[in-house]
């Protein structure tokens, strides 16, 4: 029988860090889920990937770690808001699995209560590779040097992602002063 961890994500974008976990499941288990959660939202400053997107960057960062594609499986999730019919949500579009990675004390609450095995997830360098850090750097036309796939760093700056945050950025802020604007009249 094979064994399957499941790991479950965003991944704006899949980073270092990312890749390091996916290893080491890879070391206890014969294949990986990866599900890509949040598959319905885009182009927000928390979420400014594509589900498509972000599963085309998993799979070049995997691909060029010489991960084989037989062992690894990648999966859209939508977010359907329902913390308690959450984990029966993904769970029904994965095939079965043996142990659910996180280090999200809550998540792992929510998968355990639901009577699956969990595992807390190794931390690579979680200082340097965290998602809102890496693009808050892009939004300030930083250097993202060693945190990203070389690849996937090309294909955000082919995508303009800098332009695409500081837009969201930029809309967000006018939709928070337009609240404010009717909250005064």
């Amino acid at each position: 029988m094979i064994s399957r961890g499941l790991y479950v994500g965003r991944f704006q974008p899949p980073h270092l860090g990312h890749l390091e976990v996916i290893k080491d499941i890879l070391t206890k288990h014969d294949e990986i889920l990866i599900v890509v959660a949040a598959a319905q939202i885009s182009h927000t400053v928390k979420n400014p990937l594509s589900a498509g997107e972000r599963l085309l960057l998993l799979k070049t960062m995997l691909d060029n770690t010489k991960i084989d594609p037989k062992t690894y499986w990648l999966i859209p999730a939508a977010d359907i808001f329902d913390n308690l019919l959450w984990v029966h949500h993904i769970s029904r579009l994965v095939p079965p699995f043996e142990v659910f990675y996180t280090n999200n004390p809550f998540t792992k609450l929510l998968f355990e209560d639901a009577g699956h095995k969990t595992a807390n997830t190794s931390i690579f360098d979680r200082e340097e590779l965290e998602g809102s850090k890496i693009r808050g750097a892009i939004m300030n036309g930083k250097e993202i040097n060693g945190v990203l796939d070389e690849d996937v760093k090309k294909m955000l700056t082919t995508w303009n992602i800098e332009k695409r945050l500081l837009a969201t950025v930029d809309s967000t802020k006018r939709e928070q002063r337009g609240t404010e604007l009717v909250k005064d009249t």
